[in-house]
């Protein structure tokens, strides 16, 4: 599946920021975020690139995505959040903000 150029960032800024909402990050989430960027193709500067985006910005972005993507990127979302083995209620919270 290929994305965008601002699909790719977007998927990058939620992945950190569901990275980070249970007050955490561990190296299984780190090597699953490098997982995830090489299955999206985002560059190092798109990445980088993600960090300026806010919240709500990558929201819009994601929601305009069609089914299959969305599914796609829902998928990724629930392995980053059950990669350090528990998934947070905060968590399943912004996974289900982000595809409702």
């Amino acid at each position: 599946m290929t994305f965008s150029t601002p699909e790719k960032i977007a998927i990058n800024c939620l992945l950190v920021k569901l990275m980070k909402v249970d007050g955490h990050t561990d190296l299984a989430e780190a090597a699953v975020l490098y997982g995830i960027n090489k299955f999206i193709g985002i560059t190092i500067n798109e990445a980088d690139s993600s960090f300026a985006k806010s919240r709500e910005e990558a929201l819009a972005i994601i929601k305009c995505l069609n089914d299959e993507k969305k599914e796609v990127v829902k998928n990724l979302f629930t392995q980053m959040a059950s990669s350090d083995g528990h998934i947070d209620d905060i968590e399943k919270q912004l996974i289900l903000d982000t595809f409702s």
